[in-house]
Protein backbone atom coordinates (compact mmCIF):
# COMPACT_ATOMS: atom_id res chain seq x y z
CA UNK A 1 0.00 0.00 0.00
CA UNK A 2 1.42 3.37 -1.05
CA UNK A 3 1.65 6.41 1.20
CA UNK A 4 -1.25 8.05 -0.63
CA UNK A 5 -3.40 4.96 -0.18
CA UNK A 6 -2.50 4.82 3.51
CA UNK A 7 -3.71 8.40 3.96
CA UNK A 8 -6.87 7.69 1.96
CA UNK A 9 -7.56 4.63 4.08
CA UNK A 10 -7.15 6.73 7.21
CA UNK A 11 -9.55 9.41 6.01
CA UNK A 12 -12.09 6.74 5.04
CA UNK A 13 -11.94 5.43 8.60
CA UNK A 14 -12.44 8.99 9.87
CA UNK A 15 -15.45 9.42 7.56
CA UNK A 16 -17.06 6.30 9.01
CA UNK A 17 -16.21 7.44 12.53
CA UNK A 18 -17.88 10.81 12.00
CA UNK A 19 -20.88 9.16 10.30
CA UNK A 20 -21.55 7.08 13.41
CA UNK A 21 -20.42 9.01 16.50
CA UNK A 22 -21.67 12.29 15.04
CA UNK A 23 -25.20 11.10 15.79
CA UNK A 24 -24.49 10.07 19.39
CA UNK A 25 -25.14 12.23 22.42
CA UNK A 26 -26.98 12.36 25.72
CA UNK A 27 -30.16 13.73 27.27
CA UNK A 28 -30.47 16.84 29.40
CA UNK A 29 -33.50 18.70 30.74
CA UNK A 30 -34.27 20.06 27.25
CA UNK A 31 -34.00 16.83 25.28
CA UNK A 32 -31.37 14.97 23.28
CA UNK A 33 -28.05 16.77 22.81
CA UNK A 34 -25.81 15.90 19.87
CA UNK A 35 -23.83 17.64 17.15
CA UNK A 36 -25.94 19.69 14.72
CA UNK A 37 -26.56 17.77 11.47
CA UNK A 38 -24.87 20.56 9.49
CA UNK A 39 -21.63 20.08 11.43
CA UNK A 40 -21.76 16.31 10.99
CA UNK A 41 -22.41 16.72 7.26
CA UNK A 42 -19.50 19.13 6.82
CA UNK A 43 -17.07 16.78 8.56
CA UNK A 44 -18.43 13.81 6.60
CA UNK A 45 -17.88 15.54 3.29
CA UNK A 46 -14.51 17.00 4.28
CA UNK A 47 -13.07 13.66 5.39
CA UNK A 48 -14.70 11.87 2.46
CA UNK A 49 -13.34 14.28 -0.14
CA UNK A 50 -9.83 14.04 1.33
CA UNK A 51 -10.11 10.24 1.25
CA UNK A 52 -11.25 10.42 -2.39
CA UNK A 53 -8.29 12.61 -3.33
CA UNK A 54 -5.79 10.17 -1.87
CA UNK A 55 -7.60 7.12 -3.26
CA UNK A 56 -8.39 8.64 -6.66
CA UNK A 57 -6.55 5.85 -8.51
CA UNK A 58 -8.77 3.23 -6.84
CA UNK A 59 -12.16 4.95 -6.90
CA UNK A 60 -13.38 3.23 -10.05
CA UNK A 61 -12.06 -0.26 -9.34
CA UNK A 62 -15.48 -1.56 -8.25
CA UNK A 63 -17.98 0.71 -9.98
CA UNK A 64 -20.54 -2.10 -10.20
CA UNK A 65 -21.03 -1.82 -6.44
CA UNK A 66 -21.83 1.89 -6.64
CA UNK A 67 -23.98 1.87 -9.79
CA UNK A 68 -27.19 0.47 -8.20
CA UNK A 69 -27.06 3.05 -5.39
CA UNK A 70 -26.35 5.76 -7.98
CA UNK A 71 -29.47 4.74 -9.91
CA UNK A 72 -31.51 4.96 -6.69
CA UNK A 73 -30.11 8.45 -6.12
CA UNK A 74 -30.85 9.58 -9.69
CA UNK A 75 -34.45 8.37 -9.62
CA UNK A 76 -34.97 9.83 -6.15
CA UNK A 77 -33.67 13.16 -7.47
CA UNK A 78 -36.15 12.96 -10.35
CA UNK A 79 -39.03 12.65 -7.87
CA UNK A 80 -38.09 16.05 -6.44
CA UNK A 81 -39.66 17.60 -9.53
CA UNK A 82 -43.20 16.64 -8.51
CA UNK A 83 -42.71 16.70 -4.74
CA UNK A 84 -45.16 18.89 -2.80
CA UNK A 85 -42.23 20.86 -1.35
CA UNK A 86 -39.23 20.46 -3.64
CA UNK A 87 -37.02 22.59 -1.41
CA UNK A 88 -37.40 20.37 1.66
CA UNK A 89 -37.15 17.21 -0.44
CA UNK A 90 -33.98 18.44 -2.17
CA UNK A 91 -32.32 19.28 1.15
CA UNK A 92 -33.08 15.80 2.46
CA UNK A 93 -31.82 14.24 -0.77
CA UNK A 94 -28.48 16.05 -0.49
CA UNK A 95 -28.06 15.06 3.17
CA UNK A 96 -28.73 11.40 2.38
CA UNK A 97 -27.11 10.79 -0.99
CA UNK A 98 -24.06 13.05 -1.28
CA UNK A 99 -22.23 11.52 1.69
CA UNK A 100 -23.88 8.16 1.03
CA UNK A 101 -22.56 7.83 -2.52
CA UNK A 102 -19.15 9.09 -1.41
CA UNK A 103 -18.88 6.54 1.41
CA UNK A 104 -20.04 3.70 -0.85
CA UNK A 105 -17.48 4.63 -3.52
CA UNK A 106 -14.66 4.90 -0.99
CA UNK A 107 -15.54 1.57 0.63
CA UNK A 108 -15.55 -0.13 -2.79
CA UNK A 109 -12.05 1.21 -3.48
CA UNK A 110 -10.66 0.71 0.02
CA UNK A 111 -7.10 -0.70 -0.17
CA UNK A 112 -7.56 -2.48 3.18
CA UNK A 113 -11.23 -3.47 3.42
CA UNK A 114 -10.65 -6.24 5.98
CA UNK A 115 -8.88 -3.88 8.37
CA UNK A 116 -11.60 -1.24 7.94
CA UNK A 117 -14.32 -3.74 8.80
CA UNK A 118 -12.46 -4.88 11.92
CA UNK A 119 -12.12 -1.24 13.02
CA UNK A 120 -15.80 -0.73 12.31
CA UNK A 121 -16.65 -3.78 14.43
CA UNK A 122 -14.55 -2.47 17.31
CA UNK A 123 -16.29 0.91 17.08
CA UNK A 124 -19.75 -0.67 17.25
CA UNK A 125 -18.83 -2.88 20.20
CA UNK A 126 -17.29 0.03 22.11
CA UNK A 127 -20.45 2.10 21.55
CA UNK A 128 -22.68 -0.73 22.82
CA UNK A 129 -20.64 -1.45 25.94
CA UNK A 130 -19.97 2.22 26.74
CA UNK A 131 -23.68 3.00 26.35
CA UNK A 132 -24.56 0.17 28.72
CA UNK A 133 -22.11 1.42 31.34
CA UNK A 134 -23.32 5.01 30.90
CA UNK A 135 -26.97 3.99 31.25
CA UNK A 136 -26.21 1.92 34.33
CA UNK A 137 -24.31 4.76 35.99
CA UNK A 138 -27.04 7.33 35.30
CA UNK A 139 -29.86 5.07 36.49
CA UNK A 140 -27.93 4.13 39.64
CA UNK A 141 -27.03 7.72 40.56
CA UNK A 142 -29.76 9.86 38.97
CA UNK A 143 -30.79 13.14 40.59
CA UNK A 144 -33.99 13.79 38.65
CA UNK A 145 -36.55 11.74 36.73
CA UNK A 146 -38.74 13.44 34.12
CA UNK A 147 -41.80 11.49 32.83
CA UNK A 148 -42.87 12.38 29.28
CA UNK A 149 -45.59 10.30 27.62
CA UNK A 150 -44.04 7.01 26.49
CA UNK A 151 -40.56 7.75 27.83
CA UNK A 152 -38.93 8.68 31.10
CA UNK A 153 -35.71 10.65 31.37
CA UNK A 154 -33.15 10.01 34.10
CA UNK A 155 -30.82 12.96 34.65
CA UNK A 156 -27.58 13.11 36.60
CA UNK A 157 -26.16 16.51 37.53
CA UNK A 158 -22.39 16.95 37.46
CA UNK A 159 -21.38 20.42 38.66
CA UNK A 160 -24.55 21.87 37.16
CA UNK A 161 -24.19 19.94 33.90
CA UNK A 162 -27.09 17.54 33.30
CA UNK A 163 -26.45 14.26 31.50
CA UNK A 164 -28.95 11.46 31.20
CA UNK A 165 -30.68 8.72 29.27
CA UNK A 166 -34.19 7.97 28.05
CA UNK A 167 -36.04 4.89 29.29
CA UNK A 168 -38.93 3.17 27.60
CA UNK A 169 -39.69 -0.23 29.09
CA UNK A 170 -41.52 -3.21 27.68
CA UNK A 171 -43.98 -5.51 29.44
CA UNK A 172 -43.43 -9.27 29.31
CA UNK A 173 -45.48 -12.21 30.54
CA UNK A 174 -46.09 -12.81 34.27
CA UNK A 175 -45.91 -9.10 35.04
CA UNK A 176 -42.20 -8.85 34.18
CA UNK A 177 -41.29 -5.31 33.17
CA UNK A 178 -37.81 -4.74 31.76
CA UNK A 179 -36.62 -1.15 31.21
CA UNK A 180 -34.94 -0.17 27.95
CA UNK A 181 -32.34 2.59 27.99
CA UNK A 182 -31.01 4.80 25.22
CA UNK A 183 -27.34 4.92 26.23
CA UNK A 184 -25.51 7.40 24.01
CA UNK A 185 -28.21 7.13 21.30
CA UNK A 186 -31.42 9.09 20.89
CA UNK A 187 -33.76 6.21 21.81
CA UNK A 188 -33.72 2.61 23.07
CA UNK A 189 -34.39 1.20 19.59
CA UNK A 190 -31.19 2.76 18.26
CA UNK A 191 -29.32 1.22 21.15
CA UNK A 192 -30.76 -2.18 20.26
CA UNK A 193 -29.79 -1.77 16.59
CA UNK A 194 -26.18 -1.11 17.56
CA UNK A 195 -26.25 -4.24 19.73
CA UNK A 196 -27.75 -6.35 16.92
CA UNK A 197 -25.03 -5.21 14.52
CA UNK A 198 -22.41 -6.07 17.13
CA UNK A 199 -23.81 -9.56 17.74
CA UNK A 200 -23.91 -10.39 14.01
CA UNK A 201 -20.36 -9.16 13.42
CA UNK A 202 -19.03 -11.12 16.39
CA UNK A 203 -20.85 -14.25 15.22
CA UNK A 204 -19.16 -13.91 11.83
CA UNK A 205 -15.59 -12.90 12.66
CA UNK A 206 -14.91 -13.93 16.27
CA UNK A 207 -12.67 -16.97 16.66
CA UNK A 208 -12.68 -17.86 20.36
CA UNK A 209 -9.67 -19.83 21.60
CA UNK A 210 -8.91 -21.46 24.92
CA UNK A 211 -6.60 -18.72 26.13
CA UNK A 212 -6.92 -15.34 27.82
CA UNK A 213 -7.68 -13.55 24.54
CA UNK A 214 -10.30 -16.13 23.63
CA UNK A 215 -12.02 -15.81 26.98
CA UNK A 216 -12.05 -12.04 26.51
CA UNK A 217 -13.79 -12.42 23.14
CA UNK A 218 -16.39 -14.71 24.71
CA UNK A 219 -16.99 -12.24 27.53
CA UNK A 220 -17.41 -9.35 25.08
CA UNK A 221 -19.77 -11.38 22.89
CA UNK A 222 -21.93 -12.37 25.85
CA UNK A 223 -22.02 -8.76 27.09
CA UNK A 224 -23.16 -7.40 23.72
CA UNK A 225 -25.76 -10.18 23.43
CA UNK A 226 -27.02 -9.37 26.94
CA UNK A 227 -27.46 -5.70 26.00
CA UNK A 228 -29.42 -6.81 22.93
CA UNK A 229 -31.62 -9.09 25.02
CA UNK A 230 -32.43 -6.31 27.49
CA UNK A 231 -33.32 -3.97 24.63
CA UNK A 232 -36.55 -5.88 23.99
CA UNK A 233 -36.56 -4.71 20.37
CA UNK A 234 -38.55 -7.11 18.20
CA UNK A 235 -37.05 -5.72 15.00
CA UNK A 236 -33.51 -6.17 16.34
CA UNK A 237 -34.31 -9.70 17.53
CA UNK A 238 -35.56 -10.61 14.05
CA UNK A 239 -32.53 -8.94 12.48
CA UNK A 240 -30.13 -10.87 14.71
CA UNK A 241 -31.85 -14.20 14.09
CA UNK A 242 -31.72 -13.79 10.31
CA UNK A 243 -28.17 -12.41 10.39
CA UNK A 244 -26.80 -15.28 12.47
CA UNK A 245 -28.72 -17.79 10.34
CA UNK A 246 -26.96 -16.33 7.28
CA UNK A 247 -23.59 -16.58 9.05
CA UNK A 248 -24.22 -20.28 9.73
CA UNK A 249 -25.37 -20.97 6.16
CA UNK A 250 -22.38 -19.22 4.62
CA UNK A 251 -19.86 -20.89 6.93
CA UNK A 252 -21.42 -24.25 6.03
CA UNK A 253 -21.21 -23.25 2.35
CA UNK A 254 -24.98 -23.64 1.91
CA UNK A 255 -25.18 -20.90 -0.69
CA UNK A 256 -28.26 -22.08 -2.54
CA UNK A 257 -30.13 -22.31 0.75
CA UNK A 258 -28.95 -18.79 1.57
CA UNK A 259 -30.44 -17.55 -1.70
CA UNK A 260 -33.72 -19.31 -0.99
CA UNK A 261 -33.73 -17.68 2.43
CA UNK A 262 -33.68 -14.24 0.80
CA UNK A 263 -36.87 -15.05 -1.12
CA UNK A 264 -38.43 -16.58 1.99
CA UNK A 265 -37.70 -13.45 4.04
CA UNK A 266 -39.17 -11.21 1.33
CA UNK A 267 -42.29 -13.38 1.23
CA UNK A 268 -42.71 -13.32 5.00
CA UNK A 269 -42.35 -9.53 5.11
CA UNK A 270 -44.97 -9.15 2.37
CA UNK A 271 -47.28 -11.56 4.21
CA UNK A 272 -46.84 -9.57 7.42
CA UNK A 273 -47.86 -6.33 5.68
CA UNK A 274 -50.87 -8.01 4.10
CA UNK A 275 -51.92 -9.45 7.45
CA UNK A 276 -51.69 -6.02 9.04
CA UNK A 277 -53.85 -4.67 6.21
CA UNK A 278 -56.41 -7.46 6.50
CA UNK A 279 -56.96 -7.53 10.25
CA UNK A 280 -56.08 -3.98 11.27
CA UNK A 281 -58.32 -0.95 11.52
CA UNK A 282 -57.75 2.65 10.55
CA UNK A 283 -60.34 4.86 12.27
CA UNK A 284 -61.66 7.87 10.40
CA UNK A 285 -60.99 10.69 12.84
CA UNK A 286 -60.06 14.32 12.69
CA UNK A 287 -56.41 15.41 12.96
CA UNK A 288 -56.95 16.74 16.49
CA UNK A 289 -58.64 13.52 17.59
CA UNK A 290 -55.83 11.49 16.02
CA UNK A 291 -53.21 13.39 18.00
CA UNK A 292 -55.12 13.01 21.27
CA UNK A 293 -55.65 9.30 20.58
CA UNK A 294 -51.95 8.84 19.80
CA UNK A 295 -50.87 10.52 23.04
CA UNK A 296 -53.38 8.58 25.16
CA UNK A 297 -52.29 5.32 23.59
CA UNK A 298 -48.65 5.99 24.38
CA UNK A 299 -49.42 6.98 27.97
CA UNK A 300 -51.58 3.88 28.50
CA UNK A 301 -48.94 1.63 26.98
CA UNK A 302 -46.39 2.68 29.58
CA UNK A 303 -48.61 2.90 32.65
CA UNK A 304 -50.63 -0.31 32.20
CA UNK A 305 -48.12 -2.89 33.42
CA UNK A 306 -50.58 -5.78 33.19
CA UNK A 307 -50.53 -5.68 29.40
CA UNK A 308 -48.18 -7.86 27.35
CA UNK A 309 -47.11 -6.12 24.13
CA UNK A 310 -44.09 -8.14 23.08
CA UNK A 311 -45.71 -9.93 20.16
CA UNK A 312 -48.07 -7.12 19.16
CA UNK A 313 -47.52 -4.52 16.45
CA UNK A 314 -50.29 -2.06 17.21
CA UNK A 315 -48.48 1.19 16.50
CA UNK A 316 -46.62 -0.17 13.49
CA UNK A 317 -49.62 -1.90 11.95
CA UNK A 318 -51.63 1.32 12.16
CA UNK A 319 -48.82 3.25 10.46
CA UNK A 320 -48.52 0.53 7.81
CA UNK A 321 -52.25 0.60 7.05
CA UNK A 322 -52.17 4.37 6.60
CA UNK A 323 -49.18 4.03 4.27
CA UNK A 324 -50.74 1.20 2.25
CA UNK A 325 -53.97 3.15 1.86
CA UNK A 326 -51.95 6.04 0.38
CA UNK A 327 -49.98 3.85 -2.04
CA UNK A 328 -52.90 3.64 -4.49
CA UNK A 329 -52.44 7.34 -5.27
CA UNK A 330 -48.65 7.29 -5.64
CA UNK A 331 -47.41 3.82 -6.56
CA UNK A 332 -46.39 4.78 -10.10
CA UNK A 333 -44.03 7.70 -9.45
CA UNK A 334 -44.17 8.47 -5.74
CA UNK A 335 -44.79 11.73 -3.89
CA UNK A 336 -41.18 12.88 -3.68
CA UNK A 337 -38.14 11.63 -1.82
CA UNK A 338 -38.29 12.15 1.94
CA UNK A 339 -41.83 13.56 1.92
CA UNK A 340 -43.87 10.77 3.51
CA UNK A 341 -44.32 12.60 6.81
CA UNK A 342 -45.66 15.75 5.16
CA UNK A 343 -47.93 14.15 2.58
CA UNK A 344 -49.28 11.11 4.47
CA UNK A 345 -49.11 11.47 8.24
CA UNK A 346 -49.10 15.20 9.01
CA UNK A 347 -52.53 15.76 7.41
CA UNK A 348 -53.86 13.23 9.93
CA UNK A 349 -52.24 15.06 12.82
CA UNK A 350 -49.78 12.22 13.41
CA UNK A 351 -46.12 12.78 14.20
CA UNK A 352 -44.85 9.44 12.94
CA UNK A 353 -43.43 7.67 9.93
CA UNK A 354 -44.23 4.45 8.10
CA UNK A 355 -41.88 2.34 10.26
CA UNK A 356 -41.00 0.55 7.03
CA UNK A 357 -38.40 1.30 4.37
CA UNK A 358 -40.31 -0.70 1.70
CA UNK A 359 -43.55 1.22 2.27
CA UNK A 360 -41.74 4.56 2.58
CA UNK A 361 -39.84 3.89 -0.64
CA UNK A 362 -42.95 3.03 -2.66
CA UNK A 363 -44.80 6.08 -1.34
CA UNK A 364 -41.91 8.46 -2.00
CA UNK A 365 -40.33 7.09 -5.20
CA UNK A 366 -42.92 4.71 -6.63
CA UNK A 367 -42.58 1.13 -7.79
CA UNK A 368 -39.47 1.91 -9.88
CA UNK A 369 -37.74 3.32 -6.82
CA UNK A 370 -38.63 0.19 -4.86
CA UNK A 371 -37.22 -2.07 -7.58
CA UNK A 372 -33.97 -0.08 -7.69
CA UNK A 373 -33.64 -0.21 -3.90
CA UNK A 374 -34.15 -3.98 -3.89
CA UNK A 375 -31.49 -4.40 -6.58
CA UNK A 376 -29.01 -2.20 -4.70
CA UNK A 377 -29.69 -3.97 -1.40
CA UNK A 378 -29.85 -7.61 -2.50
CA UNK A 379 -27.38 -7.70 -5.41
CA UNK A 380 -24.33 -7.99 -3.09
CA UNK A 381 -26.02 -10.90 -1.30
CA UNK A 382 -26.73 -12.79 -4.53
CA UNK A 383 -23.21 -12.05 -5.82
CA UNK A 384 -21.65 -13.42 -2.64
CA UNK A 385 -23.77 -16.57 -2.73
CA UNK A 386 -22.65 -17.57 -6.22
CA UNK A 387 -21.05 -21.00 -6.30
CA UNK A 388 -17.27 -20.77 -6.42
CA UNK A 389 -17.23 -17.20 -5.10
CA UNK A 390 -14.45 -17.02 -2.47
CA UNK A 391 -15.61 -15.82 0.93
CA UNK A 392 -13.72 -14.68 4.02
CA UNK A 393 -15.23 -14.18 7.47
CA UNK A 394 -15.36 -10.44 6.78
CA UNK A 395 -17.28 -11.11 3.55
CA UNK A 396 -19.72 -13.22 5.54
CA UNK A 397 -20.11 -10.48 8.16
CA UNK A 398 -21.00 -7.88 5.52
CA UNK A 399 -23.53 -10.12 3.77
CA UNK A 400 -25.14 -11.17 7.06
CA UNK A 401 -25.40 -7.52 8.14
CA UNK A 402 -27.01 -6.49 4.85
CA UNK A 403 -29.59 -9.27 5.18
CA UNK A 404 -30.18 -8.46 8.84
CA UNK A 405 -30.67 -4.77 8.10
CA UNK A 406 -33.12 -5.69 5.35
CA UNK A 407 -35.26 -7.44 7.96
CA UNK A 408 -34.86 -4.67 10.53
CA UNK A 409 -35.86 -1.93 8.12
CA UNK A 410 -39.09 -3.74 7.33
CA UNK A 411 -40.05 -2.45 10.80
CA UNK A 412 -38.16 0.85 10.79
CA UNK A 413 -37.29 3.79 8.54
CA UNK A 414 -33.67 4.71 9.29
CA UNK A 415 -32.08 3.86 5.94
CA UNK A 416 -32.43 6.45 3.18
CA UNK A 417 -32.69 9.03 5.94
CA UNK A 418 -29.98 11.21 7.46
CA UNK A 419 -29.24 8.62 10.12
CA UNK A 420 -26.16 6.69 11.18
CA UNK A 421 -27.78 3.41 10.10
CA UNK A 422 -27.99 4.68 6.51
CA UNK A 423 -24.26 5.38 6.41
CA UNK A 424 -23.50 1.93 7.80
CA UNK A 425 -25.71 0.53 5.04
CA UNK A 426 -23.95 2.36 2.19
CA UNK A 427 -20.56 1.44 3.68
CA UNK A 428 -21.60 -2.23 3.63
CA UNK A 429 -22.70 -1.95 -0.02
CA UNK A 430 -19.27 -0.68 -1.00
CA UNK A 431 -17.38 -3.00 1.34
CA UNK A 432 -19.10 -6.04 -0.17
CA UNK A 433 -17.38 -5.30 -3.48
CA UNK A 434 -14.12 -4.15 -1.90
CA UNK A 435 -13.82 -7.36 0.11
CA UNK A 436 -14.71 -9.56 -2.86
CA UNK A 437 -12.03 -7.98 -5.03
CA UNK A 438 -9.39 -7.65 -2.34
CA UNK A 439 -6.44 -9.98 -2.00
CA UNK A 440 -5.53 -8.47 1.32
CA UNK A 441 -4.67 -11.02 3.95
CA UNK A 442 -6.91 -11.32 6.94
Amino acid sequence: MTGSERLGHGFLSMTLLVSVIGFLGYYNADGFVSLPPTIVYIFQMLCGILAALFLRDRLWTNTNAVLPLLLVAIWSAATLIWADDSGIAARRWFLVFTPGLLICTLAAGDPRPHQTLIRFAILIIVIVLASAVFSGAVVALWDRMVPDNALKYFLLYLNGWAVGVAEGGRQYEMGLYIPRYSGFTSNPNSMSLFAAIGVIILAAIARPRWNLQGLGIVAISLSVAFVLLLSGSRASFAMTAVGIFFVVLMKMNQRQLARLTVFLVCGLIFALYMTAWAIGTTPEISPVEAQILSERSENWRVTNLNHNEVFELRERSAAWRIAMAAISDSWASGRGFGMIQEVVYSPLGLNTGAHSVPLSTILETGILGMVLVLIAWLAPIFNATQLGHPLSVTNIAVIALLMGLFVHQAFDSSIFRYHWAHFIFVYLLGASAGLSGSRTSE
